[in-house]
Order: C-alpha cells, then structure tokens, then sequence
C-alpha cells in the first residue's frame, strides 16, 4: 500500500535560488561595464545564496511513520517519529554560528534519532512556518515547546489543577516496561565497577532520578516531559561530605508526554556512556586520590 504523504516547501531555498540567478545577472552586466569591485560584490552574494541553497533542504516530506529533509543534492535526513523526544521552536537567527543560521531565524528544532547517516549538514531544523507547524502538531504525537509565553501557560494550567478544575491523567503503559529495562540493563554495566571501587576502597552507588527540563531533579515520575537519568556517586564509604563526593550522571531515556501518555526514547548509547565515564573516572581517582579529583589538584 503506498504511503500517504503530505509536504511542506521550504521558502528559504526557493528565495535563495533567486536570489543567487539574480545576484549572477548583475555581476554579469557589471563586468560589462567595467565596474569591476561591484562585479566581485555581486558574484560574493551569488555564491552565498548558492551556498544556502545546497545546505537546505527544498521540501519536507510528511508521513505517519516520519519526516523527511529532502535536499537537493545531497543525502536526505529522516526521523522516525518513534525515535523523536522532543521538538522546540527556537530563533537562530541572532546566534551568526554560520551563514546558515543567519537566514534560519525560526525553526523547529526535532531533537531525536536520525535513520540518516549522520552528516555534518544535519541538523534537524525545520524552518517555521504555519503549514509546518500544523503538519508537526498532525504527525508526531507530542507537544512542541519553545513557544512564547509557554511558562506562563504552564503556570496556569498548574494553577487550574491545584484548584481541581482540571483532572489529567497519563498512561504510563509504554514508559513503564521501558524504565524496567533499561534498569535492568543497567545493573548489568554497573556491577564490574562497584567491584573495582571496591578493590580501592570506595563505595560506588546508584538512582534513578526523573529530571525535568529545568533540571529538576525528582524521584516520582512528573506531569511532564523528563529525562530518566542514571544518577552515579562515588566516595569513600561512610562519607558524607559532598565535597569529597563524585557525581555524574547517563540519560537513559527521553520521555515525552504524548496524547495518550508518556512516549519514551531509549538513550542506546547509555551503556558505553556509563563505562567510559565510570572507567574514567576511578582510574584518576586512583592515580592522584578521591581528595584531589575533587579539588581539582594535580
């Protein structure tokens, strides 16, 4: 059965395209008049806008299985709305980070897995617009933050739940089994290095903790989107000052709330993340001492 797909143009390219056929025609007729430093300006901004227009996509393509960047050259980029955790508009235009960025005033930035090889160009942005809103807010089952006036929205809906005006409820049934799992292939990464601090002399423990988009950290499970977060603390045992304590933490999973209930994407890299900190960080507490990780000193 053929997959039935909706798209989105991107302006941006199309204005770039112009603008590039544009900006060549006058160099041209420059160079003819022997207005030669005009002429080099021009073919400048030609070649800008043909820059752009490579590195952008041209059209978004909408299915109910994901979204597609379609470039013009270049590989495509896909995200399955599965593997999508988060969505944020965001205004990157006054950050100048690249040429790019500069045009990309207002985007929706999708935070997730991409099924794309991984290429320097993707970025997951696509540009803002009420079509791509609508089609966003059709297609992934999520809520798209970043908005203006978000946190006063927030405010008042909590206010109205605090009053009992507003009952919600958010199934758990997918994030549930999801949290199970990756606890239990946590203990499994975790257990060699609780037996090497042991070997020299520390105590290695672990939570898990529930930790909002303003860093909070909590251990029920909140109203609201969260990352599910693999807390570490290493110290001598019976140590209780925080200072001489090391603490980091390994995203498990990303946790949204869709419409039906919390929709979780699992951190695959977890395990590796662990290991390497972990490892990373009991081979220098051994070589110069808890007291002086802590401290900072050489």
């Amino acid at each position: 059965m053929k997959k039935k797909r909706q798209h989105a143009l991107n302006k941006l390219f199309y204005f770039c395209i112009i603008a590039a056929l544009f900006c060549a025609e006058v160099s041209y007729g420059m160079f003819t008049e022997v207005d030669t430093w005009t002429g080099v300006i021009f073919v400048i901004a030609a070649v800008a806008a043909a820059c752009v227009s490579v590195f952008t996509p041209f059209v978004y393509t909408f299915d109910d299985e994901g979204v597609s960047l379609r470039y013009l050259f270049l590989p495509n980029e896909r995200y399955l709305w599965k593997d999508v955790y988060a969505i944020e508009v965001e205004d990157l235009g006054g950050t100048r980070r690249s040429l790019i960025d500069f045009f990309y005033a207002g985007v929706f930035s999708i935070y997730g897995n991409t099924v794309s090889e991984p290429r320097f160009y993707m970025k997951g942005r696509i540009r803002k617009s009420f079509r791509t809103k609508r089609l966003l807010e059709k297609y992934w089952d999520g809520t798209i933050t970043g908005y203006f006036l978000e946190d006063v929205k927030k405010w008042f809906n909590k206010r109205k739940k605090k009053k009992g005006k507003e009952i919600e409820q958010h199934f758990t049934d997918e994030i549930v089994p999801l949290e199970r799992e990756v606890r239990a292939e946590a203990r499994e990464y975790v257990a060699p290095f609780i037996e090497k601090a042991k070997e020299q002399g520390l105590d290695l423990r672990t939570e898990y903790l529930y930790v909002t988009r303003n860093m909070e950290e909590l251990r029920s499970r909140p109203d609201e989107g969260y990352t599910y977060t693999l807390m570490t603390e290493i110290s001598r045992f019976g140590e209780e000052d925080e200072d001489r304590m090391v603490v980091f933490s390994t995203d498990l999973i990303h946790v949204r709330l869709g419409k039906r209930g919390y929709v979780g994407v699992k951190c695959e890299a977890a395990g590796e993340d662990f290991e390497f900190t972990a490892s990373d960080v009991l081979d220098e507490i051994k070589e110069k001492g808890i007291d002086a990780y802590c401290y900072g000193e050489a």
